[in-house]
């Protein structure tokens, strides 16, 4: 390993400027594979002290790093600060690990490294390597840096990260800000000791003794013993991507009673008003208390950017948030995340909220939906063609600073969905006379939902009857050979409740990723049953639509691109819900062209159900 590190050192020296991520990474893989501390955060955690020593070395010329000790180096550390470590802390690290990565860093000066690329190289190792069991998944650099951009801090503010995690954030505002003054005053708190070592370390390099970073429970800042109970009302600006996950829910009736989102609440349809009980919850999501958390640590002016779930911007039964949010000032833009943000780590749908404490609520929000967000699911930040992955975070924010806000929409923060997609959706087929909603088809008579049902796993394999989920729904027809099929007593328990007809469209309402896809109901296909997940849609003979003429404005580029704005994910599940019934479709202009079209359309699909059919039967009749 030594000879590997310090190779890998000198090969380095000849380029014109240092390769931080690949030093990291060589130092990371190296110790992985040669010492004795396997666990991804005491690998990390114990390069963090040897940084911030390094860091020391170079501002105390009379400290020898050479040949030193994990005891020697805890002295040191212990000595300057006092109210972080102790002497008697150990590394998980060998003696002779410690010096290999020492070696390793030689060439480094951190003290006049550029102000972000520590914090992004000591992040590029940890991204894919620390799990998120508790809730933890690292911001990407491209949206950190729009989420900073748009909330523009200044050197004279006071900054707070209540769950800083590495302090991306927190150095992202630093690097900024340079250029305007000195006098920064950050502050970062992380209840993970291995992370708080890690933003130490970062924000230490960049920023010197501007930063303050805790190895503390946020959320106990609220007690007023608490030693960072003086925080609350304090901050300028809060910028954070709180832990969140239901399967990390506070239990503790301490800190639930702190917190008004620790109680139960209550919706008055009469007052169309949210009431708070008298009730604590049982279990919280850590993203409820953090959001409320971060509103109070603002003073009034204070303006806030935080990463959450979009469970939280689609969910009925949290509208006491956003009421929460009206009575302490006013959410002035969002950001609608892609999806695949945060992955490889998690599947996870975000949304991105900015607020302003104590400023008069508007309903007119500025609104913007990312679609890129600067690599693919896998983390690949580069296509194909080896062209860098595009990046709408870094267009959004450049869009909010310039007057004419081409990536932003005004939407009215106002019903019960607070989507940024959906808001911005709504306002392009509003009011359109060429188009008409589903649920306007159902009021008019031209449209009837069937309801369709789940019969349970125990019925799966008792018969040659189709049961159809969402995954045998396939370029508009029905899989001949579905996941399970069921019995025929099965199928007449069920069958008249569904009452299945020729034409009757088969969409996909929940699920992962499949919803909106459709299917049609023919002669050859319509014995089956269909599953809670899908809807049936019945078109009455008196609707502007034959079936399959409805069957192809389902599939247009708009219609689908409405149906993406409709699905919220909960978690990672996505729904659409009612407002299937929101759905514009287009009323088709009856051209020779168009008929030409439909009846094409028509006849593949027919024919493709009949050659099905019949090669199902053949199937069934081999007999050797």
């Amino acid at each position: 390993m030594r000879i590997t590190l310090w190779g890998f050192a000198m090969a380095r020296q000849v380029q014109m400027s240092f390769d931080y991520n690949a030093c990291f990474k060589e130092i990371y893989y190296s110790l992985y594979s040669n010492s004795n501390a396997s666990r991804a955060e005491s690998i990390v955690s114990d390069v963090s002290k040897i940084l911030l020593f390094k860091l020391l070395s170079e501002q105390d010329k009379s400290i020898n790093i050479e040949n030193c000790s994990g005891k020697s180096i805890m002295a040191h550390l212990a000595q300057v600060l006092h109210e972080r470590y102790s002497k008697s802390e150990k590394f998980h690290l060998s003696d002779d690990n410690i010096n290999d990565v020492l070696r390793a860093l030689t060439l480094i000066n951190l003290s006049s490294a550029p102000s972000h690329i520590i914090g992004d190289a000591f992040q590029s190792i940890i991204g894919a390597r620390i799990r998120g069991d508790k809730g933890q998944f690292f911001t990407p650099k491209e949206l950190v840096e729009c989420m900073v951009s748009i909330i523009q801090p200044r050197s004279d503010e006071f900054i707070i990260d209540p769950a800083c995690g590495t302090g991306g954030f927190l150095s992202e505002s630093i690097s900024q800000m340079r250029g305007d003054g000195s006098t920064y005053r950050l502050i970062g708190i992380d209840k993970d000791r291995d992370m708080s070592d890690m933003a130490l370390a970062t924000t230490k390099i960049i920023s010197g003794d501007h930063t303050r970073i805790y190895n503390d429970n946020s959320l106990e800042i609220l007690k007023e013993k608490s030693t960072l109970h003086n925080l609350v009302g304090q901050a300028d600006v809060v910028l954070t991507n709180p832990p969140f996950g239901a399967k990390i829910g506070v239990t503790d009736e301490s800190i639930l009673r702190l917190y008004e989102f620790g109680y139960n609440w209550t919706y008055s349809a009469s007052d169309k008003k949210w009431y708070r009980l008298n009730t604590l919850v049982k279990n919280q999501a850590p993203q409820m208390l953090f959001l409320e958390l971060c509103v109070r640590l603002l003073k009034d002016g204070g303006r806030m950017a935080i990463v959450l779930p979009e469970g939280m911007f689609g969910n009925k039964s949290l509208g006491y948030i956003w009421e929460y949010l009206r009575e302490h000032g006013r959410v002035f833009a969002m950001i609608d995340c892609p999806r695949n943000t945060f992955q490889p780590s998690t599947d996870t749908k975000t949304n991105v909220l900015f607020f302003e404490k104590g400023k008069p609520f508007s309903e007119d929000v500025f609104v913007a939906v990312a679609k890129q967000c600067g690599h693919d699911k896998r983390g690949r930040t580069t296509t194909q063609s080896n062209e860098p992955w595009p990046n709408d975070f870094k267009a959004i924010s450049d869009s909010f600073r310039s007057k004419e806000k081409g990536m932003w929409k005004t939407v009215k923060l106002e019903g019960a969905y607070f989507v940024p997609r959906y808001l911005v959706g709504k306002l392009e087929y509003k009011g359109k006379d060429n188009y008409i909603s589903i649920g306007e088809l159902i009021k008019r008579g031209h449209l009837i939902k069937k309801s369709s049902k789940e019969i349970g796993s125990e019925a799966y394999g008792t018969g040659d009857i189709p049961f159809i989920r969402t995954s045998d729904i396939n370029n508009f027809e029905i899989s001949a050979d579905p996941t399970n099929s069921v019995s025929e007593d099965v199928y007449a328990q069920y069958a008249a409740q569904q009452n299945l007809e020729v034409g009757d469209i088969l969409f996909i309402a929940d699920g992962r990723y499949r919803i909106g896809k459709t299917a049609i109901i023919t002669p050859y296909n319509i014995k089956c049953l269909i599953q809670s997940h899908i809807e049936i849609l019945s078109l009455r003979a008196s609707a502007p639509f034959t079936p399959y003429e409805f069957l192809y404005c389902l599939n247009s580029d708009e219609v689908q691109e409405q149906i993406r704005d409709m699905v919220f994910i909960q978690s990672t599940l996505g729904t659409l819900g009612s407002r299937i019934n929101e759905v514009a479709v287009p009323i088709p202009v009856r051209t020779p062209e168009w008929d030409e079209k439909i009846h094409a359309f028509q006849k593949n699909i027919e024919t493709r159900a009949e050659c099905l059919f019949n090669l199902r039967e053949t199937e069934h009749s081999f007999d050797l």
